[in-house]
Order: C-alpha cells, then sequence, then structure tokens
C-alpha cells in the first residue's frame, strides 16, 4: 500500500495512527506531499489533491480519512478503530469537527489575510473551543479503549496547539489533556506529532 500524507495534516494523522495501532504501518510506503504543489503522481492517486490518500496493493485509490480508516478495520487485525457504538462514534464526530474547523482557518489564511475576524473564522474558533469542552465531557466514556475517539481527540488537541500557540487549548479539555499526556510515548502518538 502507498499513503500520500503530510506531516502536519490532522487527517493523515489518524490514518498513520491506526496504522501504528493495527501492526500495518510497515506494510505502507509513505510519501510526503505538498497537497499544494499539484505533484502529477499525487493527482494520479487523487485528482482532488487532498490527504490522505492510500492506495492499495491491488491499485484501488481511497480518498478521505474515514473511508481509509474504515478499509484499514476491513483488512488489518484487531483492534478495529471504528468499534465502539455511537457513543463514541459521536465523540470522535466531535473531535474531527474540532480539528476540521481548525485546518479551515489555516486554509482560509491563504486567501484572506484578515481570515480569522471575520465571520466564518470567528465560527470556526468558537467549533473548536467549544467542540474541545464538549469532547472533554463525552471522553471519558468513551475514551477506554484506544480508538478512533481517543486518536482523533489526540489529534484535535495537539493540532490546535500546533497551529495556534498562543491560545490556551488544553484548559479547555483538562480530561483529554491528561489522557494525551499519558499516552506521550505511545509509538502511535509519539511518531505522527505534527511538525512543520
Amino acid at each position: 500500500m502507498k499513503l500520500y500524507a503530510n506531516p502536519t495534516s490532522p487527517f493523515v494523522r489518524i490514518v498513520r495512527m491506526a496504522l501504528i495501532e493495527k501492526g500495518l504501518n510497515e506494510t505502507v510506503d509513505t510519501a510526503f506531499v505538498d497537497a499544494w504543489a499539484d505533484d502529477p503522481a499525487f493527482l494520479d492517486a487523487n485528482p482532488a489533491g487532498r490527504v490522505p490518500t492510500l492506495v492499495t496493493d491491488d491499485g484501488a485509490r481511497l480518498t478521505e480519512a474515514l473511508l481509509i480508516l474504515t478499509h484499514l478495520d476491513a483488512v488489518g487485525t484487531m483492534p478495529a478503530v471504528l468499534a465502539g457504538g455511537p457513543a463514541a462514534l459521536s465523540a470522535a464526530g466531535v473531535a474531527i469537527g474540532v480539528f476540521d474547523a481548525a485546518v479551515a482557518v489555516i486554509i482560509g489564511r491563504k486567501s484572506a489575510p484578515d481570515f480569522d475576524t471575520g465571520l466564518v473564522g470567528q465560527k470556526r474558533f468558537r467549533t473548536m473551543q467549544e467542540g474541545l469542552r464538549r469532547l472533554d465531557t463525552a471522553f471519558p466514556e468513551s475514551g477506554g479503549s484506544f480508538g478512533l475517539p481517543a486518536i482523533a481527540a489526540i489529534t484535535a488537541l495537539d493540532y490546535l496547539v500546533f497551529r495556534f500557540p498562543d491560545r490556551d487549548w488544553r484548559s479547555l479539555c483538562p480530561t483529554v489533556a491528561a489522557f494525551r499526556d499519558a499516552q506521550a510515548d505511545r509509538p502511535s502518538v509519539r511518531d505522527t506529532v505534527p511538525r512543520g
């Protein structure tokens, strides 16, 4: 398999963490790309030019992180990343919404330097703040195993701290922050921290 990725994308990170958790990391050739550079091989794999993109051994091109995770659960060993029922998936959805809003701000800044103070930017920051608060409330009941809720929560917190270091995100989600700190040496956490 080949994974098109970049080292800062939170969508890529949840896939990379799942690959490590499922013991599949060694079976994947990870190619770090600049999603803005329009590399021909990358665009052949995904004409939308978005990461992550996974090309399977039989040549299927899988785009979008959650679709890739579904495939990894189907082909990989336990633990299942998408297990846990509605409560777990709900918590994961809140965390994904948090980092999706953060990515929207980063992309919005590329076209509008004052994006943060505009209507859409303010809404995205509100989504991040309220999302972390809600995630912290939901996390204890879904944080027992290291599936998508744990992966997405750690990814959300780390991405906000990485992209917006001038804000105190950890105080909005002390339960998630403590869980993240307890997992700091876990290979899937340690080896995928965003760098840029």
